[in-house]
């Protein structure tokens, strides 16, 4: 007997308890009051009885698997009597035909491992085999490879079949996806809706993330397809979840098109949204790939996602990174389809988006560039204008990404960052509408265009583009200041320092005098509080400063 395996809890008797298995590989017919399973324990069944004068008993359980494939061990009915075997409680199964058990020669040899190691055997009444001799073991062998090559070819057929329906834009069937109905086993457009299909992929391009269109799509009441199934119950009509929203946005038969693998073709069915709706929502899912880095999804949607590009053209996405507990996050190139030599561009969100939109509302409150080219302006357009002004640069200053980035995209805002500055621009006229709705002066279609605070950094060999908050700050730096009085008093203690003093404390004394050689611009500065937003005290206290004041302002931020 094999090791690690019960033995039976049970001695077999005189008699031999009979146990019939039965199987159907789909559920078709399985509801009729007489299927192919009662057909085929029927038949077992009746050859049990004709072998009672050898001592055979059936048992009353039932180990029945409807809609379960002979090509695997995992069906509940076999698992169940094979349990029944090993405890000794059954001493033969009987079967209709061998495939009934199983169609696979490695599912067979466990089974008649399992059997062997309880002595217990099995029977096909339709099939003269016995698995105690070699012949019997060798022409149950052949049979079974016979039943597995039978499975692999049916599986072949089916999977060519679809390939070739899906080939022709044929629909195979499964969910039926929102906007459409089945007729005669084809997609047919329902109208009421289509129109939320629409109304989905139009609110992912106005809010650009798919977090907010989860809480919009909930506020406002809209849920998933209702089907009701064959046994009466109804699926669907729920929220959307956040895994499902992606795959709907993703999902090509809502542009007219069947996909199959890798393969997508054209389907017999029609299109629910254009072409250039699903093509605008597939290009801000790739470049919006922060909220989904890491298989970890970020709340906090993304201001500019799909604003902004670098001077290569590369959109920018938003990225994040986790240190000691706290999420920092940034923008930075996508480097899909360009060479290894270009280096991304990487900068911080929070300070990108907050100049830019200081930026933004200066250049609303630029009335000359407003009204450049207007013709038949009065002093009421004027005056509609500055309060309209107002009233953009108020919303422009709230910290919800829910209201800003509507606005922003509504505006049609585009950013580039190049290698040594940030430029962002505006639609004019989409601008002049947001400001006075009501103004009857137009002005030509043009876009307004301003700069972006930034500077250009060196770290060792290498050079960043540094986001200024808003230029230059207007309050002291604390630490800073401490750093520069700190410098002083130790360059003086230097000075009156006795030659036996210890080296170590030569050396600290040293490096803490260090900022005292700042050039004077830059130390008024610091005093001032008009130092770059940029400027911490640990690159002073931590980096090489230069002896020449004019490298230093070029490292410290000073222009």
């Amino acid at each position: 007997m094999a090791k690690g395996r019960a033995k039976p809890t049970e001695k077999r008797t005189g008699s031999l308890r009979c146990a019939i298995y039965t199987r159907k590989s789909t559920e078709e017919g399985l509801d009729q009051e007489f299927n192919s399973l009662d057909a085929q324990r029927e038949a077992c069944a009746a050859y049990i009885v004709s072998q009672r004068h050898e001592g055979w008993l059936l048992v009353p359980d039932h180990y029945d698997d409807g809609g379960f494939s002979g090509g695997t061990m995992d069906r509940p009915g076999l698992r169940r009597l094979l349990e029944q075997v090993r405890l000794g409680k059954v001493d033969v199964i009987v079967v209709y035909k061998v495939d009934r058990l199983t169609r696979a020669l490695s599912d067979f040899a466990k089974i008649v491992d399992i059997l062997d190691e309880a002595e217990a055997s099995f029977v096909s009444i339709t099939q003269a085999f016995n698995t105690t001799t070699s012949m019997g073991r060798l022409t149950l062998n052949v049979l079974l490879s016979f039943a597995q090559f039978e499975r692999e070819v049916i599986s072949e057929r089916v999977r060519d079949k679809v390939a070739a329906s899906k080939a022709k834009g044929m629909w195979m069937g499964g969910c039926v996806p929102l906007g459409y109905r089945v007729e005669a086993r084809k997609l047919i457009i329902e109208p009421t809706e289509a129109v939320t299909v629409r109304h989905i992929f139009e609110r992912y391009l106005a809010l650009g993330s798919v977090a907010l269109l989860l809480d919009d799509l909930r506020e406002t009441g809209v849920v998933t397809k209702r089907q009701a199934m064959r046994d009466g119950s109804i699926r669907g009509g729920k929220p959307f979840a956040r895994g499902a929203l992606y795959y709907f946005l993703k999902n090509r038969i809502y542009r007219g098109e069947i996909v199959h693998h890798d393969k997508v073709c054209a389907g017999e069915h029609q299109p629910v949204v254009t072409a250039a709706l699903f093509d605008a929502v597939q290009e801000l899912l790739a470049s919006n790939i922060g909220d989904r880095r890491n298989g970890k999804h970020c709340r906090s949607p993304s201001l500019l996602a799909g604003m902004i590009r670098d001077g290569l053209n590369r959109p920018m996405s938003p990225s994040h990174t986790l240190k000691t507990g706290k999420r920092y996050l940034y923008y930075v190139s996508n480097e899909a389809g360009t060479e290894r030599s270009a280096i991304p561009m990487r900068l911080p969100a929070t300070t990108l988006e907050a100049s830019l939109l200081a930026s933004l509302r200066g250049a609303i409150g630029d009335t000359p560039a407003l009204i450049e080219g207007a013709k038949r302006i009065s002093a009421n357009d004027i005056s509609r204008l500055r309060q309209g002004q107002r009233k953009l640069a108020d919303q422009l200053a709230q910290t919800r990404v829910s209201i800003l980035r509507p606005l922003l995209m509504a505006l049609d805002v585009r950013i580039t960052v190049h290698a040594d500055h940030i430029s962002a621009s505006c639609c004019k006229e989409r601008l002049l509408g947001a400001i006075d709705p009501q103004a009857t002066w137009g002005t030509p279609s043009s876009r307004i265009t301003f700069e972006v605070p930034a500077s250009l950094q060196r770290r060792g060999n290498e050079q960043k583009l540094r986001v200024d908050p808003t230029g230059a700050t207007s309050m002291r730096d604390p630490r800073l200041v401490a750093l520069v009085v700190r410098a002083f008093a130790a360059r003086e203690q230097l000075a009156t320092l006795e030659i036996a003093a210890p080296r170590d404390v030569r050396r600290e004394l040293a490096r803490v005098a260090r900022a005292s050689y700042l050039a004077p611009d830059i130390i008024t500065a610091i005093f001032e509080g008009t130092q770059p937003g940029s400027l911490r005290s640990r690159k002073i206290e931590r980096g090489k400063l230069p002896l020449c004041w004019q490298a230093q302002r070029e490292v410290l931020g000073f222009r």
